[in-house]
């Protein structure tokens, strides 16, 4: 059986279960990619999760895990689902069931509903109250991010066992390992909240009983490198094939796309990029690229095609990623980073063999004005202006930190939407280790940026003051 979403609702038979061998899949909840997949059920007249391991290699062991995670888990104060079930399926294939939690939503959408600082500040200590008891019994969660933990009630409840390792074998654990674990944590969430961790640490350090000096400059050095990991992982895992994206070869193309985005406009453009292109309407004609915009019934996309000028230019060109490529790539950089890009929908390469051609980039369209059109609007108010050229200070303290360089910092590049900058046009940027060769590069984006404003000479001047040296 292929426990395909197109046949739901279906029943499951358990193994030797004296009569209450089956349960009733009635929508699909996550998709690992031929590995695990998680439904909505009922079982017993009770509403419940069945998380369903696919995997012939490594299913067996992935079971085993969870279930030994869900166990210790019970053994601290940690809230987990109960587990109803541990077995097989009729057909061998290693199954968990348990309790549904009514209303449960995952701590990544909290986190994301959340709109001031105290409801931020209040969340973050109810963390990591569940990591510090993990941490004093001994475990830590190797996977850490938001999504492995769900709030039904009030309560947070951890859900992933495969991921619950026993490091202290019995014992709290050290401050060293309890650190690394820490960064991981506030590893997801994006650096712009960077200043909301020192209440979380000092009450963390308070339950754990341990120097909150310790702790802190432990992260500092932790939390660097814990985000560059991440944030590379997942640039990697962009190019391809997974839960979110899906990366195909066909008829000398090849192309990655988001597996969330409507299938059947997808696939025309997959087709015939070229064609669909010109059904848009045009917003650039360059030598370089081809800008168009394209709108549909249920979506609205900007393709930028990377031209080829030359044979010449193709033959310079042919080895290197395109630029497509490239903007594939730093989208999701910044996407990880929390810094706000348009989603990145799909991306295709014309290809012979192992020679690069034309490349194709789709992304969502964003409304608003360019950043000279936003500081040269009349009717924008003096407030108004202030608060756009300090959330590009912000913007580019943030790339600064994390060491990323635009490349190209002219104003088109930056869009205001709700007086706030979204970076375009990425093909450019590139993620530097700190050092001279990262300096010279954030200096070149920082004389450009200023240059933007020659003609406006007191704005050019505040930035100049307020921007990094």
């Amino acid at each position: 059986m292929a426990y395909s979403k197109n046949d739901l609702p279906f029943t499951l038979d358990l193994k030797s279960l004296n009569g209450q061998g089956s349960v009733l899949c009635e929508r699909l909840l996550r998709d690992l990619h031929g590995k695990r997949k998680v439904f909505k059920g009922s079982w017993n007249q009770r509403d419940v999760i069945v998380k369903l391991f696919l995997d012939p290699q490594t299913a067996n062991r992935h079971w085993a895990r969870e279930k030994a995670g869900v166990e210790a888990l019970k053994n601290t104060s940690v809230p987990t689902p109960e587990l109803l079930f541990a077995g097989k399926l009729d057909d061998a294939k290693p199954a968990l069931i348990f309790d549904f939690l009514p209303d449960a939503q995952t701590s990544l959408q909290v986190w994301d509903s959340l709109t001031t600082t105290d409801q931020r500040n209040d969340f973050l200590r109810q963390f990591v109250e569940v990591i510090a008891s993990l941490h004093n019994a001994g475990f830590t969660q190797e996977d850490l991010h938001l999504e492995n933990f769900l709030v039904s009630g009030g309560t947070i409840y951890a859900i992933d066992g495969d991921a619950v390792s026993n490091k202290g074998q019995g014992e709290a654990l050290s401050n060293a390992v309890s650190s690394r674990n820490l960064a991981l944590f506030f590893a997801q969430l994006p650096p712009k909240f960077d200043s909301l961790f020192d209440g979380a640490v000092q009450h963390y350090a308070g339950l754990r009983k341990i120097p909150v000096k310790e702790i802190t400059d432990r992260l500092s050095i932790d939390l660097p490198v814990v985000r560059r990991r991440r944030r590379h992982k997942y640039v990697e895992k962009c190019y391809r094939s997974c839960s979110e994206f899906e990366r195909s070869e066909f008829a000398g193309k090849i192309a990655i796309f988001r597996r969330d985005q409507p299938g059947a406009n997808l696939a025309q453009f997959l087709k015939d990029p070229d064609a669909f292109l010109a059904r848009g309407q045009l917003l650039k004609d360059g030598n370089s690229s081809t800008v168009v915009r394209v709108q549909g019934d249920n979506y609205d996309w900007v393709i930028k095609r990377y031209n080829i000028k030359s044979f010449w230019h193709w033959l310079s060109h042919c080895f290197r990623n395109t630029r497509a490529w490239n903007s594939w790539g730093n989208a999701h950089r910044l996407k990880i980073s929390g810094i706000a890009t348009p989603k990145a929908i799909a991306m295709v390469e014309k290809r012979f063999g192992p020679l690069r051609s034309t490349g194709y980039y789709v992304s969502e369209f964003i409304d608003g004005p360019h950043a000279d059109e936003f500081f040269r609007d009349n009717t924008v108010s003096e407030a108004q202006r202030q608060q756009a050229a300090q959330a590009f200070v912000e913007l580019f303290g943030l790339l600064r930190k994390l060491g990323i360089c635009h490349g190209d910092c002219k104003a088109t590049n930056f869009l205001l939407s709700d007086l706030a900058p979204w970076v375009l046009d990425l093909d450019a940027m590139r993620e530097c280790s700190p050092g001279v060769r990262f300096e010279k590069l954030a200096q070149i984006d920082r004389a450009r940026f200023l240059r933007n404003w020659q003609t406006q000479p007191e704005l050019q001047r505040w930035f100049d003051e307020h921007l990094w040296e």
